[in-house]
């Protein structure tokens, strides 16, 4: 739809939805809009959606779905003849909107989300906070010193991904996303560089690496778009003048995280084995030679020998070592905190029982699913 068809429609849409000029208001194509997979309206302002022909609720509802709640309560201006009408309907029953014979047009009237919600809004937040009238904490923080929150957070997100606690979740990344904003709001203060940088590169980055989505490349399944990734990754990586494919891999990763992402680089060049086989005799191989280790030094090298070899058998068997032992932890502490709890409850303290009595217990935790 052109503006030029769109502009005639706003007084007529705004005077029978009792709107008098409404702050930011928004306009944008109903049609275009249904063509998206996010609207791209901010949700602190109002938006007006017009349409010429009869609009797809149902695409436009799916949109609109991936920001606003379905219980967002929206309306419907139509004009037919001389008539223009005004329909209340909340978000969720929208794909089920029709329109009545001799429409001329729809205009599709957004409010905006009762709290402020949009990334513009977090980002003038977190400036505020930055501002000399803001607050003294934040103002002192650096790139440096946020360093800690930020690995903090992540690990939090992680604890939430591991319990499944949505709400939690939700939260965490609320946190996570925190540590960002700030980040980037010190940089436009140094001149460095702004969130729309880090936006702009991060979203030419996807769509450059996605020929296959935003390109003429085809591809069968998950496993060609995941050659295809790594062919153009190694390629940027090339014109970044790297010394080693594997410089790319942070070095504060967890060290069973970077094992992972160090063999993943070295066999995309082949270096790896052709089957599994002497994967898993390397590990053999592994433990006979930290069993012979003579000293407390070769032994340290020895254990970190046989953990890299039990990394790349997780590889060959598709698990991702770090979430695989996170599990192993919450499992070991949900047993363990079984068998302290069944110690109390028996008035027998653990440290006093035997071996024999705290293993029968962890079985009974095994046994009952934990």
């Amino acid at each position: 739809m052109s503006i030029r068809f769109a502009v005639p429609l706003i007084e007529p849409a705004l005077d029978a939805l009792g709107l008098d000029d409404p702050e930011g208001l928004q306009l944008f194509s109903a049609d275009s809009l249904s063509a998206l997979h996010h609207p791209l309206l901010n949700p602190d302002f109002p938006a007006l959606l017009p349409s010429s022909v009869a609009p797809d609720f149902a695409k436009i509802r799916h949109v609109l779905g991936n920001q606003y709640p379905d219980d967002h309560a929206i309306q419907i201006v139509r004009r037919a003849g001389s008539g223009i009408t005004v329909e209340v309907r909340r978000l969720g029953e929208l794909a089920h909107a029709a329109l009545p014979d001799g429409t001329e047009w729809t205009v599709i009237y957004v409010p905006p989300l009762p709290q402020a919600s949009s990334f513009e809004r977090f980002q003038e937040t977190i400036a505020h906070l930055r501002a000399p009238e803001g607050c003294p904490w934040d103002r002192k923080q650096s790139h440096a010193s946020l360093r800690p929150y930020l690995l903090e957070e992540t690990y939090e997100v992680l604890d939430a991904l591991d319990t499944g606690d949505m709400s939690d979740l939700r939260e965490e990344l609320g946190d996570l996303l925190l540590q960002i904003v700030l980040h980037a709001q010190i940089a436009v203060e140094a001149g460095e560089f702004s969130m729309a940088d880090v936006i702009a590169a991060v979203n030419g980055k996807i769509i450059r690496r996605h020929p296959h989505v935003w390109g003429t490349v085809e591809v069968d399944d998950d496993q060609e778009v995941k050659v295809n990734w790594d062919r153009l990754k190694q390629a940027e990586e090339k014109n970044e003048n790297r010394e080693s494919r594997l410089d790319g891999v942070p070095k504060s990763l967890p060290a069973l995280s970077q094992a992972y992402s160090y063999q993943e680089r070295a066999a995309r060049v082949r270096f790896d084995w052709d089957t599994i086989a002497p994967v898993i005799d390397k590990v053999g191989e592994e433990m006979e030679e930290l069993l012979s280790a003579p000293d407390h030094t070769s032994r340290e090298m020895e254990v970190g020998d046989l953990l890299f070899a039990v990394v790349n058998w997780a590889r060959w068997l598709g698990v991702e070592p770090e979430s695989a032992l996170r599990e192993a932890n919450a499992r070991f502490y949900r047993r363990f905190n079984y068998v302290e709890r069944r110690a109390v409850a028996q008035n027998h303290p653990l440290d006093s029982m035997s071996l024999a009595e705290m293993d029968a217990l962890w079985e009974a935790a095994k046994a009952s699913g934990l």
